[in-house]
C-alpha cells in the first residue's frame, strides 16, 4: 500500500529544502568572502617592483602595447591587464586581483560539476584546491602577489578555466549568435595566455572534440583557440627578443638539440619538484577511495587523466625553449592543470557532514592547513615588511635627489623568513628612480653589501644591544653595535653599526670606508680568527635620526665574538683613522 502525503507534509518538505539551500548559499558566500580577504591582504601589501614601474609610469615604449607586440612579446592579454590594473588605485587593483584569484579556485572546483551537468559547489573541495594552490605553487610571490606576474599567470589561467567552464556549459545547449560570439572571444583570449599553455589549450580542445558526442561547440571553439595561440606564438616580438646576445648560444642550437638536452638531463624532471604536495594528495585520495570501496565515475576518471597528462605536457613544451632552466613562475600553468585533474579526481569523494572526524577529506584539509598557515604567515609578513621598506627606499631617493647626485644608493630588499623561498616576490629593482621623479641620468644603485636585517622594523632599528659612545672624529659617535640573526637563513648573522651623524658628509666615500674586524673563537678552535666585515660609506642607511651600516658575518654567533675592531680606513694612505676596540666576550 502506497503512502500518501498531505499538502501540508509536501509544503513542510519544500520549506526544509529551501532553508537548506539558503543556508548552503550563505555558507558558500562566507567561504568565498573569507578566501577573498585571505588573498587580498598579501596582494594589497605587495609593493611596486620589477616590471610594475613600466606600466605605472606609462611614459616609455615598454608600456606601448603595439611596440611590445612587435619588439618583445605576443602576450597581449597579460599586457593589457597589467597596463589597466596598474593605473588603478592600489586598493581597487588589489580587490580585482583577489576576486580573480578566488574566481580561479571557484571555477576549478566547479568544472567537474559543469562537465557532469549537476552544477553543484563543494565547499570542502574548494578548500582543498585553494590550500594546494598555495602550498604546491612553484613561485607564489611572482605569480600571485606581483601585479605583472599575476597578469601573466593567474589572470591568463583564469581565462583558460572560464573558457573550459563556458565550453561545457554550452555543450548541450542551443547556441545563439551572442553565445557563439562570447565563446569565440573567450577562446581567443584563452589561447593568448602563455607560450606553453596555449599549445596545451589547443590540444585539449582537440581531445574534447574527439571524445564528446556533441561536437558543435568544440568545432566553434577550436579555430578560435588556434587563432589566439598563433597571435601569441607568431608575434614579431618573439623573434626580435631572441636576437638578444643572452640567447645566442641556445639560438645556435637546433630545436632537436634543445629538446634532447632538456629531456636527457634532469631539467624536465626538476620542473615537477614543487608539486610533491599535489602528488601526495593524489595518493592519499586513492587510499581513501580504496578504504571506502568507492568507484569513480568514468567521465571523472577520463578527464582527470586528460588534465593530468596535459599538465605534464605543459612542462614538456619547455623543451623547445631558448632559456634553461625553466623559470619557476612559468610552471604555474602546469599547477593549474594538475589542480583541474585533482578536481575531477576528488569529485566523487563526498563528505559525511554528520561525522566530520571520520571523513578523509577533513584530514586532508587539516594536513594542508599546517604548511598553508606557516606559508601564509611568513609570506604576508614578508610583503608587509617589503611595503614599508619600499617607503624607506623611496624617501632615501627623494631626499638624496635634492642634491642632484650622479648616483643614489639604496639598501636591498630584505625579504625575511619564508616557509618556502619561492614565496618571495621578484627582487629586480625596476625603474624605481623614475617613479620617484629622478632624472634618468641619475643612477640608482643598490648597496654593494647585503643589508641583513629588516630595516622597516622599528624595534631593530632602535635596538642598542651594546650601547657605546666611541668617537669617530668630525663630531661623529658610534652609539651602538648590534649582532642580529639573519632570519632568511637558519644560522647566519649580521653586525650593525649605529652612528649619530652622517658619515658621508664628513668623509669622502670614494676615499674612506668603515673597517669592521670581528675577532672570534669557537669552542674546539685553538686559535682566534678574524672576519673582515668592512663596508663602503655608500652602504649607510639614514633612518629615524640614526645612520646604520649592516654587514653579514656568516655563521659567527654572538657568543663566538671576542672583540670588534672598527674605525675609518683611508684607502689612499692605507691607514686606520679613529680606531676603536669593543670587547664583547673577551674577558
Amino acid at each position: 500500500m502506497e503512502k500518501s502525503y498531505s499538502p501540508k507534509t509536501h509544503l513542510a518538505s519544500q520549506n526544509i529544502i529551501q532553508k537548506h539551500e539558503k543556508k548552503s548559499k550563505k555558507t558558500t558566500f562566507i567561504l568565498l568572502a573569507i578566501t577573498l580577504l585571505i588573498v587580498f591582504i598579501p596582494i594589497f601589501f605587495t609593493p611596486l617592483h620589477s616590471d610594475d614601474f613600466i606600466y605605472v609610469l606609462h611614459n616609455d615604449q615598454w608600456s606601448n602595447l603595439v611596440w611590445r607586440y612587435f619588439n618583445w612579446s605576443g602576450r597581449i592579454v597579460a599586457d593589457i591587464f597589467s597596463l589597466v590594473t596598474l593605473q588603478l588605485p592600489k586598493i581597487l587593483a588589489s580587490l580585482i586581483q583577489a576576486l580573480i584569484w578566488t574566481g580561479l579556485i571557484f571555477f576549478i572546483t566547479t568544472l567537474p560539476s559543469v562537465v557532469n551537468k549537476n552544477f553543484k559547489f563543494n565547499k570542502f573541495h574548494f578548500i582543498v584546491i585553494f590550500l594546494l594552490y598555495w602550498v604546491a605553487n612553484p613561485n607564489l610571490g611572482q605569480t600571485s602577489f606581483w601585479t605583472v606576474g599575476f597578469a601573466n599567470y593567474i589572470f591568463t589561467n583564469f581565462l583558460i578555466i572560464v573558457y573550459f567552464s563556458f565550453l561545457f556549459y554550452l555543450r548541450d545547449r542551443e547556441m545563439n549568435s551572442l553565445s557563439i560570439l562570447a565563446l569565440v572571444v573567450l577562446a581567443i583570449l584563452a589561447g593568448n595566455s602563455n607560450e606553453n599553455t596555449s599549445i596545451v589549450l589547443v590540444l585539449l580542445t582537440m581531445v574534447m572534440l574527439v571524445i564528446e558526442k556533441n561536437k558543435k561547440v568544440f568545432l566553434v571553439a577550436l579555430p578560435s583557440t588556434i587563432l589566439g595561440a598563433l597571435i601569441l606564438l607568431l608575434s614579431p616580438g618573439q623573434r626580435v627578443r631572441l636576437e638578444a646576445p643572452s640567447f645566442q648560444v641556445m639560438r645556435e642550437q637546433s630545436i632537436f638539440e634543445r629538446i634532447w638536452n632538456y629531456f636527457s638531463s634532469s631539467l624536465f624532471i626538476e620542473t615537477f619538484k614543487s608539486f610533491m604536495w599535489l602528488f601526495a594528495i593524489f595518493i592519499l585520495l586513492s587510499f581513501i577511495y580504496l578504504i571506502q570501496r568507492k568507484v569513480l565515475q568514468k567521465r571523472n576518471i577520463v578527464y582527470s587523466i586528460i588534465f593530468f597528462f596535459a599538465a605534464i605536457l605543459s612542462n614538456a613544451a619547455f623543451g623547445g625553449s631558448y632559456l634553461f632552466p625553466v623559470a619557476p613562475r612559468s610552471l604555474n600553468g602546469a599547477l593549474i592543470l594538475f589542480l583541474v585533474s585533482l578536481a575531477f579526481y576528488i569529485d566523487d569523494l563526498k563528505l559525511d557532514k554528520k561525522i566530520l572526524w571520520k571523513s578523509g577529506e577533513t584530514y586532508l584539509i587539516l594536513l594542508l592547513l599546517i604548511p598553508f598557515s606557516l606559508g601564509y604567515y611568513y609570506a604576508t609578513k614578508s610583503v608587509y615588511s617589503l611595503s614599508q621598506q619600499f617607503k624607506i627606499r623611496e624617501n632615501i631617493i627623494f631626499e638624496a635627489n635634492k642634491n642632484n647626485p650622479k648616483a643614489i644608493y639604496i639598501p636591498n630588499y630584505y625579504v625575511g623568513k619564508l616557509y618556502n623561498p619561492s614565496d618571495s616576490i621578484d627582487m629586480f629593482q625596476g625603474m624605481v628612480g623614475e617613479y620617484v621623479g629622478v632624472s634618468r641620468t641619475t643612477n640608482i644603485k643598490k648597496f654593494n653589501k647585503d643589508f641583513s636585517f629588516d630595516y622597516s622594523n622599528k624595534r631593530l632599528v632602535n635596538k642598542l644591544q651594546f650601547p657605546l659612545n666611541r668617537d669617530f672624529g668630525n663630531n661623529i659617535h658610534l652609539r651602538a653595535i648590534n649582532i642580529l640573526p639573519d632570519t632568511r637563513t637558519l644560522k647566519k648573522n649580521s653586525i650593525n653599526m649605529v652612528f649619530d651623524n652622517d658619515l658621508k658628509k664628513k668623509y669622502d666615500s670614494s676615499r674612506y670606508k668603515v673597517f669592521i674586524h670581528v675577532v672570534w673563537k669557537r669552542q674546539g678552535n685553538s686559535s682566534k680568527q678574524i672576519f673582515n666585515a668592512d663596508t663602503s660609506l655608500n652602504n649607510q642607511l639614514a633612518i629615524d635620526g640614526k645612520y646604520i651600516f649592516s654587514s653579514p658575518i656568516g655563521d659567527i654567533r654572538l657568543k663566538d665574538i671576542l672583540s670588534i675592531k672598527t674605525g675609518i680606513y683611508d684607502t689612499q694612505r692605507h691607514k686606520n683613522l679613529n680606531e676603536s676596540v669593543i670587547n664583547i666576550n673577551d674577558k
